[in-house]
């Protein structure tokens, strides 16, 4: 399936769409009609994060599809338009650029990956097109400050100086990583060694793969002479899945953590017995949190429309709720300027339990983070 096919199968399967573009010429500004809101995505449907990628897009589905079924926002159904990329940052830009001057969108949004979304910045730049929640913790999208990109989640390196914070709680000092050779993963490894060296200690071991990944065998021989007490391991999907299944076949016992960019129901199924006592951190609430009260409110509306709620569709699921707020503070009159100024007013917005902070000087949402473990049934536990 192409990606415009997928495309048309998703609108039309989770909002009811005949078709996802359609010409519009009843108001001036891209993307906007007397109906309709029309928002664009680039994300890998396809290749190693497939899985998470389809499930934050039924999250954030689940949330649009019950604003629409109540007017939507100023009486505009919200359409989005998502184009896969096959997490090849090489793909992302030209899908953007189509969702931009062909696709006629009014913003970009849930855009998955650190090198996807860092291709694209001189182009919204540019275009002077908001980027709303972007799906990476990066902090080159953070810092500094991009008018135009409005991240929900919490950065990388929070995650990572939380994840070393609990095993040095837990009396581990040999630590290991495991990394892919990116911006993503040297972002990481930048925090990594900073949470470290706060405690005066080096890391055990590291290791880093190329994209696409290959021959590992190497690295794994490496961290596993170090014997590290835990690894972390940083990579996407089926790539974090591998490492950790080979280094428990070279006989590791080492704790294994991993970052919330692998925080779905199908990484877990993939690593199967091997996932067992897994770390991963959090970014969101989880989706049976009896704490907050935006996971009981996405597990209702997936209720009503019969779709599987998960732990990756909640971070869709928020993502959706900040657009949305931003949207509607944008006035019966959008335009992307006034969407950007609307969400920089953002103010302790709280969406359930979590709270969202914008500024003209901070487009760092939230700072949420916490643990969890995978159970020996394969369960998430926080």
């Amino acid at each position: 399936m192409n990606a415009r096919s997928f495309a048309c199968g998703m609108l039309a399967a989770t909002l009811g769409l005949v078709a996802p573009v359609a010409v519009h010429t009843a108001h001036a500004e891209p993307g906007i009609s007397k109906g309709t809101i029309r928002i664009g995505q680039s994300a890998g449907v396809t290749g190693p994060v497939a899985g998470s990628v389809k499930e934050q897009i039924a999250g954030a589905q689940v949330y649009l599809k019950t604003i629409n079924a109540n007017g939507g926002v100023a009486g505009r159904r919200i359409e989005l338009v998502t184009y896969d990329d096959g997490f090849d940052a090489k793909r992302t830009p030209d899908n953007v650029r189509k969702l931009i001057a062909e696709d006629k969108v009014f913003a970009l949004f849930m855009v998955r990956g650190t090198p996807q979304n860092e291709s694209i910045l001189p182009i919204i730049g540019a275009e002077k097109v908001p980027l709303v929640a972007p799906l990476t913790g990066a902090i080159t999208l953070h810092r500094p400050v991009n008018r135009y990109v409005f991240n929900v989640r919490a950065k990388y390196q929070d995650e990572v100086a939380r994840a070393i914070n609990h095993l040095a709680t837990s009396g581990m000092s040999r630590i290991a990583i495991f990394y892919a050779n990116d911006g993503f993963g040297q972002d990481v490894f930048e925090g990594f060694t900073t949470a470290l060296q706060a405690r005066g200690v080096q890391p055990a071991a590291s290791a880093s793969f190329n994209r696409p990944m290959g021959d590992i065998g190497q690295g794994v021989a490496n961290v596993h002479k170090a014997n590290p007490q835990a690894v972390m391991v940083i990579g996407s999907g089926s790539e974090a899945a591998r490492i950790i299944k080979e280094l428990k076949r070279a006989g590791s016992e080492s704790q294994f953590v991993t970052l919330s960019n692998n925080a779905a129901d199908s990484f877990i199924k993939e690593l199967g017995d091997d996932g067992r006592g897994l770390i991963i951190t959090q970014v969101v609430p989880g989706m049976n949190s009896s704490q907050m009260s935006i996971a009981s409110e996405y597990r209702s509306m997936a209720k009503a429309q019969n779709v599987e709620p998960s732990n990756a569709g909640m971070e869709g699921f928020m993502s959706a709720k900040v657009l949305v707020e931003g949207l509607r503070r944008a006035g019966t009159e959008p335009t992307r300027e006034k969407l950007v100024t609307a969400l920089e007013g953002l103010r302790d917005y709280d969406l359930g339990g979590i709270l969202i902070s914008y500024s003209p000087t901070r487009h760092t949402g939230s700072s949420f983070v916490e643990m969890s473990i995978v159970s020996s049934t394969g369960k998430l536990i926080r």
